[in-house]
């Protein structure tokens, strides 16, 4: 996992954290004495032994300079004071340089005591609400308040009623007949067959033995379950204790270890769990299921565990699926490529007559030598070709090939199969949990949505280069996670080879009753059973959802040869006119079959932008509505450190998922959109102030600054380094300054090389007389004039070069080979190889500028490297370099150096528990992930 959310802070935790608190006042006293001291010796001691005490003080404060070069020539000339007979004058000056590491070193220690005076405010805060939501528990609201439910509430509690406890009328039987013939129609029945028995032995293996939950698991799993915004605060203020107890996560991971899936049910399920409606991060109301908090995490780690062994099982099934292999070249496409493309085969000479003279007493005269060869412009060898096992397929006909024939053009997929390993990698069934060791590794969806747009991008482009046109749009299933059906949910389960007992579990768990009466003020209580639905953000409601719509990516790519990209409900498709036409029969049929409510749109609309006709446009309603929502967390914030990480999450970090990321096929035009809108957005969320002064004006609400402390460091500065880590998208922005003004640039000149190389290939062609033409058919056909047909198409003149549009019509199946070196003495000239595959990867390729410090920077980066979360500077993003290249003058003049604060001091655990910290050691909010924690609007 890469982060965790901010987490209540235990009171054995905050206990400890104030014992570091005291640690550091105390350190500030001793400081103060030991200033007032030097005060005292410079009336009394000579000045020699005042700077060697001096030196000794200094050292014992911060150990880390003496690894300094010019701090370790100061403390030799010191320490040689006496023996260099150094003037007086000298001395003072290295007094006072000293006396100014000692005030520097006081400004870090009042940064680090204005970082523990915020903390200090977060834990007193989080006390007092716990007091408050204690005495307000106790409280009858029926005496003392009047609550009013607004419309929308009972709007959406309608809606889940309307469709949880709907009749289930999907027919069982028809989903059976679909699954059966996807699975058969490409002759992938062996490969699903291993599928179901590994999905079958794992259920089992659950079943008899239970699920072996370990600490770290259980860890990551409490942490995941943290970041629902439908688990109340109560329990998450008790996950969070026991997330910050090892002992407590050990009796935790024995309880749930020894639960029997076999037997398990809902605790007191006769009387139904009860439904409540909270509101999530956006502030929309949303229907929530309350479970015991045993039960929770059982069933969490049952659902993670499923989604995992579902994720290995479906990437070996697709590795081995026909359907999902790319469009290699047939034997007959190579062959006629071999023979317009290929090497010439060179004339044979003839034999020489036998002689009548004795070769023993005669030898025959020394051969000469050989002509030199043609002088040609070396040129830089390609790389190697990927190395692709091409899964063996039956033909019709076996071609008789000659020895000339090249084999080594049907071995390397080109730009299909670079789409597919891309696909496979990054989008198929990408919200499902992969293993990672003992722990599930989740892609963030923001990722996976950045990179579908630019993806989406780049096909729609190269669609409308090659064909003519694009056809390009999405389908929305509605509702997906409450509306689905339980019918169809255990038939898929079912069909992927989980046995009756775990399928009875699985229908224990769906048909669960539930109590509407407590989500409505003073009603009794209704226990009902739920007939359709899985609650929304379960970690089983993953597993059931992601095993449904697997069906539709592989019944999509076995029906249109193109791929589906899908984020949850939410699908996107490009592709020719007959494949689009494909793409909605199927997904129709689809929804019809498994009983979903489904929307087709011929545009496509993704985070903030919309897609249609090859225009990339912003929805600004969308932007500004993103914005209002986003300042109102803001100024529901109530400590420091939740703005900042509010902040970071929304509207610091460019949200590549919501506007795109920076690549090349983007352009300048959009770029610059982009920034106008951020201004806009700036502007509504500071109230049309500069993001310093805004900054500012919050933390005087909240602490007291010194004169000592540089304001603008301490702002932008990393955590790692002692600041607030508050970041700044237009730094982003301002990175992404070399994008091209024209997007389709590199299309153009890929066709240029094109032309190029057809004329080329064209020309060496027609070396060839007719006597060379027969040579090459008979060293690659023979004499079979039936396989000549049949690769080069009957009656075809061979005297004229293949057309242009024959040449490209497999650019994509393949890549284009190297063109021979024509025989002595035609002329050459090396030419380029048009390459896809490098088109493809530079209009994907994201704009981002090294910026390069000074050495003075990077000596400091270096010194400090793997000083607490400090990184090298390799690790650095580029945004972080601005930052410290900016703010580091500043910094060395007021603090001595890139370190701000004294991080020894403060309660560096607790700083990250409060701050919604990062899951490892080596990372912390300095990263520079364009991820934002909102949800798409």
């Amino acid at each position: 996992m890469d982060s965790m959310p901010p987490l209540y802070v235990a009171s054995v935790l905050r206990d400890a954290a104030r014992l570091k608190i005291d640690d550091l006042n105390h350190a500030k006293d001793d400081f103060k004495r030991l200033r007032q001291l030097h005060a005292g010796k410079a009336l009394v001691e000579d000045l020699t032994t005042q700077v060697k005490t001096l030196l000794k003080d200094v050292i014992k404060l911060d150990p880390y300079l003496e690894e300094d070069n010019d701090f370790q020539w100061i403390s030799r000339c010191v320490n040689q004071a006496d023996e260099l007979s150094m003037s007086q004058v000298k001395l003072l000056k290295i007094k006072q340089e000293l006396l100014g590491k000692l005030r520097k070193h006081s400004c870090r220690l009042e940064c680090s005591t204005v970082h523990v005076e915020i903390m200090n405010q977060a834990m007193a805060l989080s006390d007092t609400t716990s007091l408050t939501a204690d005495k307000l528990a106790s409280v009858d609201l029926d005496d003392e308040f009047e609550v009013v439910e607004s419309n929308e509430w009972n709007e959406v509690l309608e809606e889940f009623e309307k469709e949880t406890f709907a009749t289930d009328d999907v027919d069982v039987e028809d989903i059976e007949t679909y699954l059966t013939r996807l699975a058969s129609d490409q002759g992938d029945s062996s490969s699903l067959a291993f599928l179901r028995q590994d999905m079958k032995e794992f259920a089992e293996e659950a079943m008899s033995d239970g699920m072996e939950i370990g600490q770290d698991f259980l860890m990551w799993c409490i942490a995941d379950l943290l970041k629902n915004d439908l688990i109340s605060d109560d329990k998450k203020r008790v996950l969070s204790d026991y997330l910050q107890s090892p002992i407590a996560l050990k009796e935790l991971a024995s309880i749930i270890g020894a639960k029997s899936i076999r037997h398990w049910n809902y605790k007191n399920a006769e009387a139904g769990l009860p439904v409540t409606i909270r509101q999530d991060a956006e502030g929309k109301p949303r229907v929530a299921i309350e479970e015991s908090m045993i039960d929770m995490l059982f069933l969490h780690c049952a659902g993670i565990g499923f989604a995992m062994k579902l994720k290995s099982c479906l990437n070996r099934y697709i590795g081995c699926s026909k359907s999902f292999q790319p469009p290699y070249l047939e034997v007959e496409e190579s062959t006629k490529r071999d023979f317009f493309l290929g090497r010439h085969p060179m004339k044979l000479r003839k034999p020489i007559p036998p002689a009548n003279v004795c070769s023993m007493c005669h030898p025959y005269p020394p051969a000469p030598m050989p002509p030199p060869p043609p002088a040609v412009d070396m040129y830089p060898l390609p790389p190697p070709p990927e190395v692709i096992i091409v899964p063996t397929a039956p033909y019709k006909k076996k071609v008789k090939l000659g020895r000339w024939h090249s084999r080594s053009i049907t071995n390397d997929s080109g730009l299909d199969g670079f789409r597919n390993r891309h696909y496979r990698r990054e989008f198929f069934m990408s919200r499902l949990p992969e293993e990672d060791g003992c722990l599930p590794k989740v892609t963030p969806s923001e990722v996976v949505q950045a990179s579908i747009i630019k993806t989406l991008i780049v096909q729609g482009e190269l669609r409308r280069t090659f064909d003519g046109r694009v056809c390009a749009g999405s389908v929305r299933f509605n509702a997906l996670s409450s509306s689905l059906s339980h019918r169809t949910i255990l038939a898929v389960l079912k069909f992927l080879g989980l046995p009756g007992e775990t399928l009875d579990f699985f229908e224990r768990f769906l048909s669960a009753k539930l109590n509407i009466g407590p989500a409505v003020r003073g009603a009794p209580d209704r226990v009902l059973p739920r007939c359709k639905g899985i609650p929304e953000g379960h970690a089983l409601e993953l597993f059931f959802t992601e095993a449904v719509m697997c069906f539709l990516e592989m019944h999509i790519r076995q029906g249109t040869g193109a791929y589906l990209y899908r984020l949850k409900d939410r699908c996107y498709f490009v592709g020719d006119s007959e494949q689009y036409r494909k793409f909605e029969e199927h997904a129709a049929r689809f929804a019809n079959i498994m009983g979903l409510d489904v929307d087709l749109e011929r545009t496509q609309s993704i985070g903030l932008l919309t897609l249609a006709d090859g225009e990339i446009s912003i929805d600004h309603c969308e932007a500004l509505a993103y914005a209002n929502s986003t300042k109102q967390r803001l100024d529901a914030c109530t400590t420091v450190y939740d703005w900042v990480r509010i902040w970071n999450g929304t509207m610091g970090t460019y949200a590549a998922h919501l506007f795109g990321p920076l690549s090349k096929i983007m352009g300048k035009t959009h770029l610059d959109s982009v920034k106008r809108t951020y201004k806009v957005l700036f502007d509504i969320v500071l109230d049309h102030r500069d993001l310093t002064t805004h900054i500012t004006s919050l933390l005087s609400k909240h602490i007291k600054l010194g004169p000592a402390i540089a304001i603008e460091p301490f702002i932008y500065l990393p955590q790692a380094y002692g600041g607030l880590g508050v970041k700044n998208a237009f730094i982003t922005l301002a990175l992404a300054h070399e994008m091209p003004e024209d997007p389709r640039a590199d299309i153009e000149a890929f066709f240029a090389t094109e032309e190029a190389y057809y004329h080329a290939a064209a020309a060496n062609y027609a070396i060839l007389d007719a006597e060379g033409r027969a040579r090459k058919l008979e060293s690659i056909f023979g004499s079979d004039q039936t396989t000549i047909d049949r690769c080069l198409g009957p009656d075809r003149d061979l005297s004229a070069f293949m057309s242009k549009e024959e040449l490209v019509a497999l650019r994509e199946r393949a890549p284009y080979p190297f063109l021979p070196i024509p025989p002595h003495p035609a002329p050459y000239a090396p030419i380029a190889v048009p390459l896809l595959t490098d088109l493809y990867n530079e209009l994907l390729h994201e704009m981002n500028d090294d910026v390069s410090c000074s050495e003075k920077i990077r000596d400091e980066v270096r010194r400090l490297s793997g000083k607490g979360n400090m990184v090298s500077y390799r690790h650095l993003s580029g945004e972080d370099r601005w930052v410290l290249q900016l703010y580091g003058e500043e910094c060395f003049e007021a603090y001595g150096g890139l370190e701000i604060w004294c991080g020894e001091n403060v309660p560096q655990e607790v700083l990250r528990v409060m701050r919604g910290g990062a899951w490892n050691d080596d990372d912390d909010d300095s990263s520079s992930s364009y991820v934002s924690d909102c949800t798409e609007p």
